[in-house]
């Protein structure tokens, strides 16, 4: 089945225009009821025609899990700890997110430009592929499902995603509006990229196949050597000990927060609006917290009640849980 482009409802489309600060500013794409903008009607069918190879890596997450920190240990892991070439090299460029031309303007945007079109970037690279996505299942190349490359998948606790993707949304896109606001939307899968339990639960309900891991941020957070090596094991990479915990220093938060081929404060100088100028440093960064737990330094008691209803509703009998 192919892939539809549909305008949003109206009181939900005039709700994200205000936000967003611009008219039309996003779409539905189905199947999966996905808001994207409407520069993804370009590359959706591009993108589900691609040409898998067996030896591609994918990172795949909603937005806001933790994936900037898993795509740099899978890169590392799988170019054998090469740290120099990490650190000279921006992310983006070693693991493009393959749908990020929709997000950008190129006409507005020098890192668009330099970018120029991530489909056709991944399409072109070399063996083997290092790619990201923040799309679900249902709109990733037909052939994941025949080829089955590796696919690691992270996850978070939504009420800390919901934080970190509201501060997101208002340095990228400088999205006005208050957490309550946009936490609504959230709740009612009309923030940017849509349903979020349909996009975590189509990769967990996959778990269980050799090509997919399924890793959760609190695990990366509580122990993360245990993690380097679940995933290198994944991988078929070995590491010594003493790799292990290089690689665990490498991706420590303050190394992380401070690398600029990973942070991407270069590019986020630019892109900061003046009315956000009064917000916390740290609330200014693409790299901003590395928390858990953030969520209670924001949520009401009445909106705590709501996220854990619509949790726990979604996961029942899934077997899923977030430590808190």
């Amino acid at each position: 089945m192919g892939l539809t482009y549909e305008p949003l409802d109206s009181a939900v489309a005039e709700r994200l225009d205000s936000l967003f600060g611009a008219k039309d500013c996003l779409i539905e794409v189905n199947p999966g009821r996905v808001i994207m903008p409407p520069r993804y009607q370009d590359i959706g069918d591009r993108i589900r025609g691609l040409r898998v190879r067996e030896d591609d890596v994918w990172v795949v997450s909603y937005p806001r899990t933790g994936s900037t920190w898993t795509q740099e240990m899978v890169w590392c892991i799988g170019n054998d700890l090469d740290f120099d070439r990490a650190k000279k090299l921006i992310q983006q460029f070693r693991t493009p997110r393959i749908e990020l031309t929709a997000l950008l303007d190129a006409n507005e945007d020098d890192f668009a430009k330099e970018l120029g079109d991530t489909v056709e970037m991944v399409e072109n690279m070399a063996s083997p592929r290092y790619i990201k996505s923040h799309l679900p299942w249902d709109l990733l190349p037909e052939e994941m499902a025949v080829v089955k490359p590796r696919v690691v998948y992270v996850a978070r606790d939504p009420k800390d995603m919901c934080v970190s993707y509201y501060h997101h949304c208002r340095l990228i896109y400088n999205m006005k509006g208050s957490f309550e606001e946009f936490a609504e939307l959230f709740l009612q899968d009309k923030a940017p990229v849509g349903p979020m339990w349909s996009h975590i639960l189509g990769f967990w309900e996959k778990r269980h196949e050799p090509n997919i891991l399924f890793l959760k941020y609190e695990d990366l957070k509580k122990d993360l050597p245990a993690t380097i090596r679940r995933t290198a094991r994944f991988l078929g990479k070995q590491l010594s000990e003493d790799g292990v915990l290089k690689l665990a220093d490498y991706l420590s938060f303050h190394n992380m927060k401070n690398n600029p081929a990973v942070n991407l404060e270069l590019v986020m100088a630019k892109r900061r609006s003046r009315d956000v100028a009064a917000e916390k440093p740290e609330d200014l960064a693409f790299i901003r917290k590395g928390e858990v737990g953030d969520w209670k330094n924001y949520m009401t008691d009445q909106l705590v009640a709501k996220f854990d209803a619509w949790t726990e509703t979604n996961l029942a009998g899934t077997g899923l849980t977030f430590q808190e």
